[in-house]
């Protein structure tokens, strides 16, 4: 298993599709550990890889304060 982070939310760090949406959360550590540090999975609607990205509103949130 390996974890895949986008640069880009609006694209697939494996085939840089456009069509990507968030995917549901499994697991424990996804549910409660990465909801708390503001990680999203997210899927490809081409290729059906499975990546992950913080959550947009958040990296406005944090842009604000610095």
């Amino acid at each position: 298993m390996s974890i895949t982070f986008a640069k880009k939310i609006q694209e697939c760090p494996i085939c840089s599709s456009t069509s990507v949406r968030r995917s549901t959360r499994r697991g424990f550590v996804e549910r409660i550990w990465f909801r708390l540090a503001f990680v999203w999975p997210y899927r490809c609607d081409e290729c059906d890889s499975r990546f992950w990205g913080f959550h947009r509103s958040v990296q406005g949130w944090t842009r604000a304060l610095f």
